[in-house]
């Protein structure tokens, strides 16, 4: 059986592509450099290279040995879905649940790779709820709960 690398993105690749849309959006430039996202993971240079270059393949990113990295529309659409989802579950963790910041940043990064489109509706829905959760609220919980007991697997 032949070998290789996996023609499609994995949560480890997309934790590179994460990195170097915060890297773009925080320092407000085009591109991002090989030994900042290393920095940022705490990995070493050649898995930068290696994973932009899967990236690249994949049509995530720009990327040429020794050039900046830039994020195709793709690469950005993906990166800002990922970044949406996790900012939704550190502050759930946060501010719900009630952990600690560290903890609810690692915790977010984590589960938002096992967060597919259905999960999200659902998860987005229960959120928006809780988020501003008074005793108005209280009707619009039941009802999602029953929502959820009729719907198992949603």
């Amino acid at each position: 059986m032949k070998r290789g690398r996996r023609k499609e993105i994995t949560a480890h690749l997309i934790d590179y592509l994460v990195v170097v849309y915060e890297i773009i959006k925080e320092s407000d430039a085009k591109a991002a450099k090989v030994s900042q996202v290393a920095k940022r993971m705490g990995v070493s240079l050649p898995s930068v290279t290696n994973a932009m270059k899967r990236l690249s393949a994949l049509g995530f990113v720009n990327y040429k040995k020794y050039n900046m990295i830039t994020l195709t529309s793709k690469g950005k659409k993906m990166a800002e879905e990922k970044v949406g989802i996790q900012e939704r579950l550190r502050d759930f963790f946060m501010n719900i649940l009630g952990l600690e910041r560290m903890v609810s940043d690692k915790l977010a990064r984590a589960f938002s790779h096992y967060i597919d489109e259905g999960v999200e509706r659902r998860f987005r829905k229960f959120y928006e709820i809780m988020k501003g959760f008074n005793e108005s609220k209280v009707r619009e919980l039941m009802e999602f709960i029953k929502e959820s007991k009729r719907k198992p697997g949603v």
